[in-house]
């Protein structure tokens, strides 16, 4: 099994708490992660998103997968949200506790793939809502379920 290049071990650790039950490895969810710069992996989602949510759709259905309970309406409209955010500053701000420089945010780390593994539907505005955060870990597991 390939292993994973995460550029820090903690983040290993991270990921691994998030995604895998107990007796399971990272590397099982591999097609969720790509580590190239987000500016790469943004243009090629950009270039092929209508074509993903048809193919989402029709495995999924016309639902919302977030169902943030007050926030879901499928009025809203829907679309294609990664489940691994394409980048975060979570890991940066919270386990290293990098601070940010004078007028900028602190730097993001490149994580989620456009894999269609690593992307559900959602209504609008659960997926506003959920922006680039991780979900929590039964959330995250239970559509992980649908897909692994």
């Amino acid at each position: 099994m390939k292993t994973i290049p995460f550029e820090y071990e903690t983040d290993r650790k991270f990921f691994s708490d998030l995604l895998c039950e107990e007796a399971e490895r990272v590397e099982k969810y591999l097609p969720l992660f790509d580590f190239r710069p987000p500016n790469e992996k943004r243009k090629e989602f950009n270039r092929v998103r209508d074509e993903l949510l048809g193919q989402l759709v029709l495995l999924y259905g016309h639902v919302c997968l977030l169902g943030f309970e007050e926030l879901c309406d499928l009025d809203s409209g829907i679309a294609v949200d990664h489940l691994i955010p394409l980048s975060s500053n979570k890991l940066n701000k919270e386990i290293r506790r990098r601070e940010a420089e004078k007028g900028r945010k602190v730097v993001t780390q490149s994580f989620g793939s456009n894999n269609i593994e690593n992307l559900i539907v959602a209504c609008c505005n659960c997926n506003n809502h959920k922006k680039h955060r991780f979900l929590d870990k039964i959330h995250l597991r239970a559509i992980l379920k649908l897909k692994f």
